[in-house]
């Protein structure tokens, strides 16, 4: 690593991060200006200092026994273990890539033999460490668990649940390019050594991803669910760190979720570790989050992390209208969250605050919003769509040839109905006038069933989606009655399942009242959806779609669990800084003040 250059250059060779060379003049030094030529100087002092910390290292056989490890009994005796291998283990690191940044930067990645050599022989002893550091956060998270009576947490299944890539925030990092940083840009500073900025710099980074993740969580200072929204932030760490043995042996050192964040000597490995296990939490542990803080009910199988409950199963309990916000707040996807809802009560509830709060959530492949005049309404009362396509022709007439020179040309005529699948609720009397008033209605034909087992029911003998009708010339059409026509396609009991909505897990939700409605009059589907509203309104004694969102919307108003906000970007992003103030008691990073983008989510409509 110490090598020297055989030949003089007029031009510096350090490479800059992106491969490029520095081309400053050189003095004294046969290869590098002065600047790089004291990084490297101070790159290799520091690896001499490190390298010789490692040599004075005396290793315990204790921990590099992995039968001794696992028979261990004493969690103290572990932390001693652990301490001991996670300095071995950065220190090992530190020497690998201070010998790869050497080499990559002052010598164009061109190592040869013995130093290649020497190199994979330090990786290979950290494999080693990292090996033995496995066994004893294993041991030391069983003995945690077992002390709390929570050996449940080991028969979790890791993926019971998808976990995937659309919570709607970015993996972004600061905006600056840290890997293999130099201090070119900082003419005149201070010259440090590259590899410590690098580290340095990384550190920050996870540190600050971390926070600035967190912050955008925050509800609005301003709001009554401010403190139960910080519960709630506080829960989802807990989530990704009770299932993470390295993290769980490391929480055991601190009494709150604060106290683990807010502390500046947690290292680049650690940081690194906190924010995959924040980042990589699905929507289903989203939800046990919730269900941790909101549940009224504390009893049931918990383990303790960082002084707060993970409890092993959820509480069962319906939530408040409002609770769904916190779940919106961490992930932003509109067919994700359905598949945390295991009622029809619930996705109708989740339905509702994402139109009423206006939250513009993802909808990759099942939608709540639709482009039809009224179809909000429609369903903010409790009809949640399989769909609501658009409008295919109403009436078609085609002249065919049979091939047979008998028959010759035969015209046929074709009316075809609009229908809509959807569900509601078994336990809302309202649904019920609902369907009792679109049975009623002249232009509509219903099929409907109550729960998996109930019988089906129809509001007309037939209820068909289209027919058709045959005649030798195309004025003979009209003599044919539609009535006697037998090229019919009739809905049939099966076609109720695609009424039932999707659920947890993506499974379809049986018990809830399932209905097929058929439109057999005029218009389009803007028209059908027009005819359903005003039901809904005579089911609410209301005049008008206006009135009727209002009617919907001012109970959970009145009742504190919808709460109104206008907010423009510039307020967005005031929110965003004055929460990362108020939660980690310093100012917002330059970074996060300095470029509005980083507020904004894949699914804004700001």
């Amino acid at each position: 690593m110490s090598r020297s250059p055989k030949k003089k250059r007029d031009t510096c060779a350090a490479l800059y991060s992106a491969g490029i060379q520095c081309g400053m003049p050189t003095v004294d030094g046969p290869l590098w200006c002065p600047r790089h030529n004291e990084e490297r100087l101070k790159l290799y002092a520091n690896y001499k200092a490190h390298h010789a910390l490692l040599d004075t290292l005396v290793d315990n056989p204790a921990c590099s026994d992995v039968t001794t490890i696992l028979g261990c009994t004493a969690l103290s005796l572990l932390k001693e273990w652990n301490d001991c291998l996670r300095l071995k283990y950065n220190l090992l690191t530190r020497c690998i890539e201070a010998r790869v940044y050497f080499s990559e930067r002052f010598f164009g990645n061109d190592m040869d033999f013995g130093h290649k050599t020497f190199w994979e022989s330090l990786v290979k002893k950290r494999a080693e460490v990292e090996r033995f550091l496995y066994y004893v956060e294993t041991r030391a998270y069983q003995l945690i668990l077992q002390a709390q009576n929570a050996l449940w947490v080991l028969d979790r299944d890791p993926d019971a649940h998808e976990s995937g890539d659309c919570s709607g925030y970015g993996d972004e990092s600061l905006g600056r390019d840290v890997s293999f940083h130099s201090i070119e840009s900082d003419r005149g500073a201070a010259i440090d050594d590259p590899l410590e900025a690098v580290l340095r710099e990384k550190s920050v980074e996870f540190l600050e991803k971390i926070r600035s993740r967190l912050a955008r969580y925050c509800a609005p200072s301003g709001s009554k669910y401010h403190d139960e929204r910080l519960e709630v932030i506080y829960a989802y760490v807990r989530r990704g760190i009770f299932t993470e043995p390295a993290l769980m042996f490391l929480s055991q050192s601190y009494d709150s979720v604060m106290a683990l964040l807010t502390d500046d000597n947690l290292d680049l490995v650690t940081l690194e570790k906190i924010w995959n296990a924040v980042k990589t939490l699905c929507v289903h542990d989203i939800r046990d989050a919730v269900d941790d803080v909101l549940r009224a009910n504390g009893e049931g199988d918990y383990v303790m992390v960082l002084g707060g409950k993970v409890f092993k199963e959820a509480s069962g309990e319906q939530w408040p209208l409002h609770a769904w916000g916190h779940m919106m707040a961490i992930y932003h996807c509109y067919s994700c969250l359905r598949t945390t809802c295991e009622t029809v009560d619930e996705v109708i509830a989740m339905t509702r605050f994402a139109l009423f709060s206006e939250t513009a959530l993802s909808q990759s492949y099942m939608k709540y919003e639709y482009g039809f005049d009224g179809a909000k309404e429609l369903i903010l009362a409790g009809f949640i769509p399989s769909d609501i396509p658009l409008s295919s022709p109403r009436h078609s007439i085609i002249c065919t040839d049979s091939g047979s020179q008998s028959s010759g040309l035969m015209w046929e005529e074709t009316k075809r109905n609009l229908s809509l699948y959807g569900s509601l609720s078994l336990n809302d009397a309202k649904a019920q006038a609902f369907v009792n008033g679109c049975i009623r209605h002249p232009d509509l034909m219903v099929m409907l069933r109550k729960g998996a087992d109930g019988r089906v029911i129809r509001s007309r003998p037939v209820v068909w989606t289209s027919r058709k009708r045959h005649a030798r010339s195309r004025s003979a059409l009209a003599s044919v009655p539609w009535e006697k026509s037998r090229d019919i396609v009739r809905c049939e009991d099966d076609d109720l399942e695609e009424a039932q909505p999707s659920g947890w897990s993506h499974e379809k939700i049986a018990d809830c009242l399932m209905v097929v409605l058929v439109d057999g009059g005029e218009g389009n589907m803007g028209d059908f959806v027009r005819k359903l509203v005003e039901i809904w309104c005579q089911v609410y004694h209301v005049n008008d779609k206006k009135e009727l969102y209002s009617a919907l919307e001012t109970p959970f108003v009145e009742a504190g669990e919808l709460e109104q906000c206008a907010c423009d970007q510039h307020e967005v992003t005031l929110n965003v800084m004055s929460a990362y103030e108020s939660l980690w008691g310093t100012p917002a990073p330059p970074w996060l003040v300095e470029n509005p983008n980083r507020f904004r989510l894949a699914t804004d409509s700001f």
